[in-house]
């Protein structure tokens, strides 16, 4: 009897170990998708703040006039596929794009995984004096079967 009880005991022990060992990987992973869209995050946050700080403010139509200049593949509605006119990658603006897709060749560790120039877009609305831009990043983790978007909107003023 003795010895059943004790084999019962083992079993509900590794039972234990083997539920841990699983809910440790379950939160390793999604604390790596954490840390892209922190990442993610962080770059428009940036590019929000260029265009912000980068805009001519002396009168509405040429703040317009200076958002749309910022404008990076708005087109294109498929998901992670815009077109479109492309900023250069020299510019302020294209730098920041640049290094968010990794392609920054002084910090190449840097940028979002699986992210491509085609799954970048920065949209502006300057419809009825809204001054609406719109930041769109997309990637996809080592373990990601789909690709996953970061937007932010934000208005300039």
């Amino acid at each position: 009897m003795m010895l059943i009880e004790a084999m019962v005991s083992i079993l509900l022990l590794l039972l234990g170990i083997l539920g841990i060992a699983g809910l440790t990987a379950k939160s390793m992973a999604l604390s790596g998708q954490a840390q892209y869209r922190t990442e993610a995050g962080i770059y428009a946050a940036q590019i929000i703040q260029l265009v912000s700080l980068s805009v001519d403010r002396s009168s509405a139509s040429t703040l317009a006039q200076s958002l749309k200049a910022f404008e990076h593949q708005p087109d294109g509605t498929e998901r992670c596929a815009y077109s479109g006119t492309e900023l250069s990658e020299t510019s302020e603006l294209g730098k920041v794009l640049k290094a968010a897709r990794g392609a920054d060749t002084a910090n190449p560790w840097l940028g979002l995984p699986g992210a491509t120039e085609s799954g970048q877009q920065v949209v502006v609305n300057t419809g009825n004096d809204l001054n609406q831009v719109t930041v769109r990043l997309c990637w996809q983790g080592p373990s990601d079967t789909a690709k996953r978007i970061y937007e932010i909107q934000a208005f300039v003023h």
